[in-house]
């Protein structure tokens, strides 16, 4: 017969072993309220301003298998790195697909790491422009001759740049793409407004013709519905679906889905659909699929307002909308504010008041009964145009 101890004895145990907390710790734990809870698992830092962001130059890309090869500024040896599923591209001060980026240019990397903090995949994938455009309004040309120039980033020391690309007027703001110590572009706020119009359109024939990018979150074989999340990019042509729209799932043979709801998810865009139970059967949460719809109108790209403005929400729905729709505006440098980048709605409320504060002031809006376009024109009066864009603060 096996021994066995006595049950308070097995309790002293287990709590010496850590295995069961004392009952008057365990008692104190239960009576704090949930936010001091959350705020001890979350923390109070913002996580971006601990991203490895470095600049590197591109010496190779795969977009098959989705990796790049890159030589990071200050290292000697080249090393490949996947890109995360979900990494985001940034090409002229757009969105952008790896194959569009060009081998021997310099790129602004940020990594993904593990739980050690290892850098383990790419997350985040720019060009020099979009760098710029992301921190401010280009660089400052503070010398220019026959030889070439040198310019100052918003963040950073100086660089100087070998140049045949035109003339520059010293402390003007430009736009640069260099490559080897040399610059391969230079354009003129008006020339990069340009090209950002370039590729924003050859972005949209993109989404047309192959779909926007997500995955999978939740499949409900047994009662045909679907959850699935849109990337960052597809934030507008997503958010202008509605009820009872028809979607397609790009894989062989292709699913069609309806929609049955649209809501935002911070920078994403959290679709439920209806399809077929047993189409959706091969389909597993986290896996990455292209979604195709038919293009929405011209004006839902160029518009600064989101094209679901004033649909039915409660309010407190209204004002969740609001943050994952608008960027934050607050002053917090060194590339660490995650609302910046990835809407008002991502920032951490523990370590940073203005999504509270934004909420106090869209709920007290709602109250006086102004539609969400008059919320978003008096907002845009008042914190300006970083309200509705990603950006950063060196």
């Amino acid at each position: 017969m096996r021994a066995t101890l006595p049950l308070a004895a097995c309790l002293c145990l287990a709590a010496a072993s850590g295995g069961l907390r004392p009952p008057l710790a365990q008692a104190a734990d239960d009576r704090k309220k949930p936010s001091e809870q959350i705020k001890e698992v979350a923390g109070t830092a913002e996580f971006l301003r601990r991203v490895p962001k470095h600049f590197a130059t591109l010496k190779a890309v795969d977009p098959a298998r989705r990796r790049v090869t890159l030589l990071i500024e200050g290292e000697t040896l080249a090393k490949v790195w996947p890109l995360a599923p979900d990494a985001e591209m940034k090409v002229l001060g757009w969105w952008g697909r790896l194959d569009q980026f060009k081998v021997g240019d310099r790129v602004w990397v940020w990594f993904k790491t593990d739980r050690q903090k290892q850098p383990v995949a790419v997350a985040m994938l720019a060009d020099e422009p979009s760098e710029q455009d992301m921190h401010g309004p280009g660089v400052t040309v503070e010398a220019a001759d026959a030889k070439g120039l040198t310019v100052k980033p918003v963040k950073g020391a100086s660089r100087k740049l070998a140049s045949s690309a035109g003339a520059a007027k010293v402390g003007s703001h430009v736009y640069v793409q260099s490559a080897g110590g040399k610059v391969r572009l230079l354009l003129t706020p008006e020339e990069f407004e340009a090209r950002r119009t370039e590729q924003r359109a050859a972005l949209r024939k993109r989404w047309a013709d192959e779909g926007l990018p997500g995955q999978v979150a939740f499949a409900h074989t047994f009662s045909g519905e679907l959850d699935f999340l849109l990337d960052h990019e597809a934030m507008r042509w997503g958010r202008s679906l509605k009820y009872g729209d028809k979607v397609t799932l790009a894989v062989q043979p292709p699913i069609q889905a309806v929609v049955k709801s649209v809501r935002p998810w911070r920078e994403r865009t959290q679709l439920r659909l209806v399809v077929n139970s047993f189409e959706q059967a091969d389909l597993a949460p986290g896996q990455r699929l292209l979604l195709k719809m038919p293009p929405p109108p011209a004006e839902v790209d160029a518009s600064p307002l989101p094209p679901d403005l004033d649909r039915p929400r409660t309010k407190e729905e209204r004002v969740e909308w609001f943050l994952s729709s608008i960027y934050c505006t607050c002053k917090i440098a060194g590339d660490g504010c995650t609302g910046h980048f990835y809407t008002l709605a991502s920032c951490n409320p523990n370590a940073c008041g203005m999504p509270n504060a934004m909420r106090k002031v869209i709920a007290a809006k709602i109250d006086k009964g102004l539609t969400d376009k008059q919320i978003f024109e008096e907002l845009l009066k008042q914190y300006g145009p970083e309200l509705l864009k990603p950006h950063l603060l060196p």
